[in-house]
């Protein structure tokens, strides 16, 4: 009895190994297909506006609309996963402007290496990751973007440049911070 019960744990200390390989196999290809689904492609775009609330916006106006374009299979590379377009519509003061026009998300490589890489933002993300971006106007300072994949197939923006605090800097110098909420859509966002 003790022989038949010594096989069977032997035969368990044998396979253990490959199965949990196969188990971490599986769950990295899950994570992977997960990952992908929030590709674009070139009849989709992610599309939204600027959350509203003024403690959710410095520097932008509410009226600013987003469109993403993404390879979610390539949000660990060295190339640029996406782009970002950014328009908002002229008003009797102001004409038409667009922050990015196209703008790469560029990987900052030695984020790879750094935990800030794996940071979380709660509950209904399934992947965080951060890339630089460089506004349209040659002279503007970079951003950061901080991408969220969320959990019901959207996509969350956070634009971030902490700015020059000299209240007389130039508006391509002054800070930001923006959120963007975008859900797929057909086309290019109307812009």
């Amino acid at each position: 009895m003790h022989t038949g019960r010594a096989r069977k744990i032997g035969k368990r200390a044998r396979y253990g190994p490959f199965f949990a390989q196969l188990l971490a196999a599986g769950t990295v290809l899950a994570g992977c297909n997960d990952v992908a689904r929030f590709s674009t492609d070139a009849q989709h775009a992610y599309c939204g506006a600027i959350t509203l609330g003024s403690p959710f916006r410095e520097g932008l106006s509410p009226r600013v609309q987003m469109r993403l374009t993404l390879d979610a299979t390539r949000l660990d590379g060295d190339d640029a996963p996406g782009r970002l377009w950014t328009f908002e519509a002229a008003t009797e003061t102001r004409p038409e402007r667009r922050l990015f026009d196209g703008a790469a998300l560029r990987p900052i490589r030695p984020l790879a290496h750094d935990p800030l890489s794996q940071f979380e933002m709660g509950e209904g993300r399934v992947r965080n990751t951060i890339f630089a971006v460089s506004p349209s106007e040659p002279l503007a300072e970079a951003m950061l973007a901080f991408l969220s994949l969320r959990s019901d197939g959207g996509v969350e923006v956070r634009l971030v440049r902490a700015g020059s605090e000299d209240p007389e800097a130039d508006e391509e110098r002054r800070p930001i911070f923006g959120m963007f909420s975008l859900v797929r859509r057909e086309g290019q966002c109307g812009f």
